[in-house]
């Protein structure tokens, strides 16, 4: 699970990239999504061959249940598949050393020289800034055919500069002894709060991104299409003057809430909330419920369901640096079609309870039965410096 933790952000931490957004390299979004209007299939040819050899670098900035995956179980099904390929992965616990690894790769594409990784993974946001900065090689179908099952939204996030392999999203989560007909729409969901004072919970947006994306469905009811998207890249005072209405409703909620205005610290403590039945219903983060409840640490009444418009969610990332030698790059374009092909997505979501990062609809008949309540679609996410702001004015006009 990622609570969204926007490690770089604007000011101090964006100088480390602040080189990189001087580059203006790559194709536009535009273009690029061009590539991807082909439609979702299941299997498609695999372009690279088994003979292929060589090795390169794989850093990763995740946990360690991540790093398990990737070592014990995604690295070695390649291995069997490519055994002339080798993989030099690098952890670094919680994305410790996220920062200045970027900042490695993006001085190395100033230079115009190989970073020394061929791939990174990040356990913060890391990696979107990056893409979003044009330090990664752009994916293509032709190089990443398996790309063409990632929903368009999830690529548009990085500009189709890097490629997710897991994701999640945030949901609603309600005790369905108790509640037969959960809402279907932010605006029945409301109704629903209104008239059940004290059954509904969401964290302090600072504390979750399941606080968080629900403050921003809400704040959503108000903007234009293009105005949620100009959020959702750039920070935009004039459109963010536009939340006032939102914040008022929240703050209206605000004595309707658990605990009359109690606002949980984070996604941990609103689960906790649910287990106890304090609430009947609340935002939580879906591979964290669905792991709570294939553990038992949710009672089997717990429910989870989707909304219209959809939560938000986050993608974990993958992403390529520019001036990676070529001969490297082939190697790294075949395991990302490795990583995405619906045999490998369903081992990510059996051993992290995730979102698959490819269309729901082509995976196993198990995987589509457990997220078939949660439908595929999800909202874009604000910005870091939006983000920002909006928990800023929360806290001042909402509790």
């Amino acid at each position: 699970m990622r609570p969204r933790r926007h490690l770089v952000t604007t000011g101090a931490a964006v100088s480390c990239f602040s080189i990189a957004l001087s580059l203006g390299v790559g194709a536009s979004a535009s273009t690029l999504a061009q590539r991807h209007s082909a439609k979702a299939k299941g299997a498609i040819a695999n372009p690279y061959p088994s003979s292929l050899r060589g090795s390169f670098a794989f850093y990763s900035g995740g946990d360690t249940n991540v790093a398990s995956l990737w070592q014990n179980i995604l690295i070695p099904a390649f291995h069997n598949a490519y055994p002339h390929i080798n993989i030099n992965y690098v952890l670094s616990v919680h994305g410790t050393n996220d920062v200045t690894t970027l900042a490695r790769v993006a001085t190395a594409v100033k230079d115009k020289i190989p970073s020394g990784f061929a791939l990174l993974e990040s356990a913060t946001n890391a990696v979107e800034v990056a893409a979003r900065s044009n330090l990664f090689i752009p994916v293509t179908l032709k190089n990443i055919p398996d790309s063409v099952n990632v929903p368009k939204s999830t690529m548009q996030v990085v500009k189709y500069d890097a490629v997710p392999y897991r994701g999640s999203k945030v949901v609603l989560a309600y005790n369905s002894t108790t509640v037969s007909n959960p809402p279907k729409t932010i605006a029945q969901l409301i109704s629903w709060i209104e008239a059940n004072p004290g059954k509904f919970a969401y964290c302090n947006p600072s504390g979750g991104g399941s606080g968080q994306y629900f403050v921003e469905d809400v704040l959503n009811q108000y903007l234009s299409a293009s105005q949620i998207s100009t959020l959702a890249f750039n920070q935009d005072t004039s459109i963010e003057a536009s939340w006032t209405k939102g914040m008022a409703q929240l703050h209206t909620l605000n004595s309707l809430v658990y605990g009359g205005g109690t606002y949980p610290a984070g996604n941990t403590q609103v689960l906790s909330l649910m287990e106890s039945g304090a609430v009947q219903m609340a935002t939580v983060w879906s591979d964290q419920s669905t792991a709570a409840l294939r553990a038992g640490q949710l009672p089997s009444t717990t429910k989870l369901t989707d909304i219209t418009p959809a939560f938000a969610g986050s993608p974990v990332y993958l992403g390529v640096p520019r001036y990676t030698p070529k001969n490297q790059v082939r190697l790294v374009d075949a395991f990302l079609n490795f990583i995405l092909s619906v045999p490998q997505q369903a081992k990510v979501v059996k051993v992290l309870a995730g979102f698959p990062a490819i269309n729901v609809s082509i995976m196993t008949k198990s995987v589509k039965t457990a997220f078939s309540s949660l439908g595929e679609n999800e909202s874009l996410p604000y910005a870091a410096a939006v983000v920002s702001d909006m928990e800023r004015i929360w806290q001042q006009d909402v509790p």
